[in-house]
């Protein structure tokens, strides 16, 4: 093994740990919204508002600032943004009202938007196109830590210190992550010297048709994962363990998914994107029935967090794939594209779910990847090959 190698795979083991870091962080304030709800004497709508202030600050940053990345070191930018966010999270961890916290969040959500493209887009740079899914993955496989290690660890800290103590201990880590970001090696990374538009990206052949895909894909995840919590723990009438347990399979899934990526490679996300949509489709298809028992309540997320991460990984690695200069205000749109659907998972559906059931949510995330996959089915690989 060279040392040019050694050094690409300890690059992305701290760009994994930096997602790792950002999951936590975004995942962990709603196991700890009744202990910091009595200590703020807050509402749950007040405190929603902290939830939702986060998804616009990512949504935000994204938009804004992903055209002038290409612009920017990503490391650099990666590293400016860890230490505004300890700062926005030591804010919520000290903070005496719920306007505060609210505040924390939405700097907290601006960095993150900054951190997520740039993350992904430093990948891509690292890596060459033959591994570029791995590379990808092995960044994408953060989140599969934050989901089965991090939240844990939030709530146990929460329920055995206080919850102050968690916006602490992230506050430290991000600041690590100052320190590590910067051992990358700057021969790895790609500068580009011009602000790239979104009309120029959105002109790159299947671009659109793969944010098309990104939008699907993420709003059928996020449909059914905010209520499937509140559906399974009504089924089997047990407690918020239920839904940590759904939470923890599925980030167990999505992270074995990895051990796939060299196969993504070789077969590449052009060929794989509308199979991988039918796919996660199908697992949206089984869900509603599979939540009927409690053994395959549990067992089948973690099939859902392998079809996730695959076709997740896919995605990435399409826009990943984009000419450099491009691909830091590609990353940015794929950024925006899921807090935006972060945001209409819960607000559409919630209805559906309050006056249908989750069957209803279930299936018609079904229904949005396939026709998507028809979508990509159709044009993916005819503007690609046109172009090439």
């Amino acid at each position: 093994m060279t040392s040019r190698t050694l050094t690409e795979s300890a690059s992305l083991t701290i760009l994994m740990t930096g997602i790792a870091a950002v999951g936590v962080q975004a995942l962990m304030l709603s196991p700890l919204l009744p202990d910091i709800a009595a200590d703020l004497r807050a509402t749950a709508r007040e405190l929603g508002f902290a939830t939702g202030a986060y998804g616009v600050g990512v949504a935000t940053a994204a938009l804004l600032a992903a055209p002038k990345l290409g612009q920017w070191s990503k490391a650099s930018a990666i590293r400016i943004a860890f230490a505004v966010m300890a700062l926005s999270l030591g804010l919520c961890g000290f903070a005496w009202d719920w306007r505060i916290l609210v505040l924390g969040q939405a700097i907290t959500g601006l960095c993150a938007g900054v951190i997520l493209p740039a993350t992904y887009g430093l990948a891509a740079d690292l890596s060459a196109p033959e591994r570029r899914s791995r590379a990808i993955g092995k960044v994408i496989f953060g989140w599969s830590v934050a989901m089965v290690a991090g939240i844990p660890l939030a709530a146990f800290l929460s329920d055995f210190i206080e919850w102050r103590s968690t916006f602490a201990l992230m506050t430290a880590i991000c600041l690590a992550m100052v320190i590590v970001i910067g051992l990358i090696p700057r021969s790895g990374t790609v500068a580009a010297t011009e602000r790239v538009a979104y009309t120029r990206v959105l002109q790159v052949p299947g671009m659109v048709v793969c944010f098309v895909a990104t939008f699907a894909y993420m709003i059928a995840f996020y449909q059914t994962y905010t209520f499937i919590g509140d559906h399974v723990r009504h089924l089997h009438h047990q407690g918020a363990w239920l839904g940590g347990a759904v939470a923890c399979s599925y980030g167990i899934g999505f992270g074995a998914a990895i051990l796939g990526n060299a196969w993504l490679d070789r077969m590449g996300p052009v060929r794989l994107m509308a199979f991988s949509l039918v796919w996660v489709g199908i697992n949206y298809l089984i869900l509603p029935t599979a939540t009927l028992a409690m053994w395959s309540t549990l067992a089948f997320p973690f099939l859902w967090g392998l079809a996730n991460h695959i076709c997740m990984n896919v995605l990435v690695s399409f826009i990943g794939s984009a000419p450099p200069a491009a691909r830091s205000t590609a990353m940015g749109l794929f950024s925006f594209i899921t807090y935006v659907a972060v945001g209409l998972g819960g607000a559409v559906f919630g209805s559906v779910y309050t006056q249908s059931g989750f069957a209803a949510v279930s299936y018609a995330a079904t229904a949005t990847l396939w026709i998507a996959a028809v979508i990509v089915g159709l044009l993916l690989k005819r503007q690609t090959v046109a172009a090439a």
